[in-house]
């Protein structure tokens, strides 16, 4: 793909961004960078990089900067990003893509927060069967020092009926069944 610009044109590699479609079924070059998606992510705080930055790097085909990084294995894959995406791009299944990608390639992202980040993750869907926002917040903030960080902004959104304060259960039992019968066969 050729770029035009003021001073010159500069040719782009869209491989990365093609054996992405070719995967997902998602074209990347349709993001305009409007940045909704970045905005409304709930792991946001422990990514080194958004996900509008994510998909900036595999529109201009820099692979490295795609692919390097934790910003891939901190997605929770909400579908958050999805949702808000105002051209209709499924993200979520491009940055799970990248993911599959890099874990081809045996790229491994091994910081602090991204274990802490999954770990709580895991758990909360271990014994709840479902993902409770407010208190994956909660212990990720206590965990990182810092408890009141976004205290403001749940009690508005608690206000507004966009989260409750108290969990919904899901089949905790079933759940926990799956995530034993997983751990049997990983042996």
């Amino acid at each position: 793909m050729k770029v035009i610009t003021a001073k010159r044109d500069i040719e782009i590699d869209s491989s990365f961004a093609e054996e992405i479609l070719e995967r997902s079924g998602e074209n990347v070059f349709l993001c305009y960078q409007c940045r909704k998606c970045a905005a409304g992510c709930p792991s946001r705080m422990f990514m080194d990089k958004t996900v509008a930055e994510l998909m900036r790097y595999v529109q201009l085909g820099m692979v490295d900067e795609a692919m390097k990084g934790n910003t891939v294995w901190c997605c929770l894959s909400c579908q958050t990003c999805s949702a808000r995406c105002p051209r209709g791009i499924d993200i979520a299944h491009v940055v799970d893509t990248i993911r599959i990608i890099v874990q081809e390639k045996g790229i491994k992202a091994d910081t602090k927060h991204t274990r802490l980040l999954n770990l709580v993750w895991m758990q909360m869907l271990r014994y709840m069967g479902r993902m409770y926002e407010i208190g994956m917040i909660g212990i990720l903030n206590v965990l990182t020092g810092r408890p009141f960080n976004d205290m403001k902004l749940g009690i508005r959104m608690m206000r507004k009926g966009k989260i409750k304060l108290v969990p919904t259960i899901k089949k905790p039992f079933e759940t926990m069944k799956m995530f034993s019968r997983a751990k049997r066969l990983r042996k």
